[in-house]
């Protein structure tokens, strides 16, 4: 084979492995900075095979900017039986929808919509739909904080008790001990500085006898 065809061999090679290369890279997506969906909204898909479908966020994933609408895009999964009547069971389960492909729902006209941002008389900040100016109010997050979420929760037996926690058990540094204690640090270190031999003393002395 002449070297020009083995030339034009080897360029088509390493053109074939770029190519397969950048087939298989995928590009990072940019984090969506302003999420105007939380979790518990109430929201329409726009786009995509499961179009006009309305749901329940059930929850978002800011990593990957998707949300889990309840009843939309089932999927079968197999999962481990909890009932134990077999190993494997496959069940339907919803998977991520791209934020893009959904839209929070018009409270009065009941259809998508988008939002804006306004401001109450007390100063907080509320969704508004831009087509009929209704407000959209966010879900009640009440119920997550941490006083609610350990309401009527029992001490376990690895939990701090409330007298422990309150109970003072630091009364300070006793600086006179402190200072006796390197004090004698300071006396025992000369002591051993005094009993080495260096080598500066050896070729002195060395040195002298010559």
């Amino acid at each position: 084979m002449p070297r020009s065809q083995q030339q034009l061999v080897f360029n088509q090679m390493g053109l074939m492995n770029q190519m397969r290369y950048f087939s298989t890279y995928k590009t990072k997506q940019d984090d969506i900075k302003k999420w105007n969906i939380v979790r518990d909204d109430f929201v329409e898909v726009i786009a995509g095979k499961y179009k006009k479908s309305q749901g329940k966020v059930i929850s978002v994933n800011r990593k990957t900017n998707t949300v889990i609408v309840q009843g939309v895009n089932l999927k079968y999964k197999r999962i481990t039986d909890d009932e134990y009547v077999q190993r494997k069971k496959t069940v339907q389960q919803e998977g991520p929808i791209h934020l893009s492909n959904v839209s929070l729902i018009d409270p009065e006209t009941g259809k998508p919509t988008r939002i804006t941002y306004g401001f109450l008389e007390d100063g907080s900040k509320v969704r508004v739909a831009k087509k009929s100016g209704a407000l959209i109010p966010k879900p009640d997050r009440s119920n997550l904080t941490y006083i609610n979420r350990t309401k009527g929760r029992e001490a376990g037996p690895f939990d701090t008790k409330p007298e422990d926690v309150i109970e003072k058990t630091y009364k300070g540094e006793d600086f006179l001990r402190v200072k006796a204690e390197f004090d004698e640090y300071i006396r025992m270190k000369e002591e051993k500085e005094g009993l080495m031999v260096f080598k500066n003393k050896i070729f002195a002395q060395s040195s002298a006898s010559l």
